[in-house]
Formats: structure tokens, C-alpha cells, sequence
């Protein structure tokens, strides 16, 4: 095998690299602005008791004055997504929450 590669790599033949499933996931979240507190406390608990990393969470503001958007990354190896995808409907039933969509590329719509 290592004089096959030898002979690809002498005539140009670039290797491709093998695609790893992303193990990074997004979930947005719309709020109300007075109850994001409790919301991110939710987030926290439940995605890190279900043995999920939450990596990053941003705070944004949506056009109706009151509301609020948190855009969460979570650490998620793929035999975890099952997991992820509960956390998320869970999330969707919390009180006041408004939306919340997943995905990586796109967003897909749980509400």
C-alpha cells in the first residue's frame, strides 16, 4: 500500500481527505428578553447533565423590542445527536420560549 501511495504521490495524484462528521452543532433560541435568564440556566443544566458541551452561547436582540435570540454551539459527537435533538425538543417546551431551531448548515425549525 505504501508503494502505491509512493507511486500516486509521484505522479500528482492528491489524496482525499476523509470527511469526519462535524461534531460541532447550533441552536438558536427565541425568547422573551425578560426570561432569557432562566433560559440559559435551562440550557446549561439540561444540555450538561445529558453529558452535552455547551461551547459557546451569544446573546443577540430580535426587531420586537422585547425579545431576545441565543445562538448556542454544543460539542456533540455524532452518536450523541439523539440526545441533542431531546435537549432541543425539551428546550422547545420550556416556558416562553418562543422558537428554537437547529442545524448546522440550515436551520431546522423544532416549534
Amino acid at each position: 500500500m505504501r508503494l502505491f501511495n509512493l507511486f500516486l504521490r509521484r505522479a500528482g495524484v492528491q489524496s482525499v481527505p476523509v470527511r469526519i462528521p462535524s461534531s460541532t452543532s447550533r441552536l438558536t433560541v427565541v425568547c422573551p428578553r425578560h426570561r432569557l435568564a432562566d433560559v440559559r440556566k435551562q440550557i446549561y443544566l439540561g444540555f450538561e447533565g445529558a453529558g452535552l458541551q455547551v461551547a459557546t452561547l451569544m446573546v443577540d436582540h430580535v426587531p420586537p423590542q422585547d425579545m431576545a435570540r441565543a445562538c448556542v454551539t454544543v460539542h456533540c459527537p455524532p452518536e450523541l445527536r439523539p440526545v441533542l435533538m431531546s435537549q432541543a425538543r425539551q428546550l422547545s417546551q420550556y416556558p416562553g420560549v418562543q422558537q428554537v431551531q437547529w442545524g448546522d448548515r440550515r436551520h431546522i425549525a423544532l416549534n
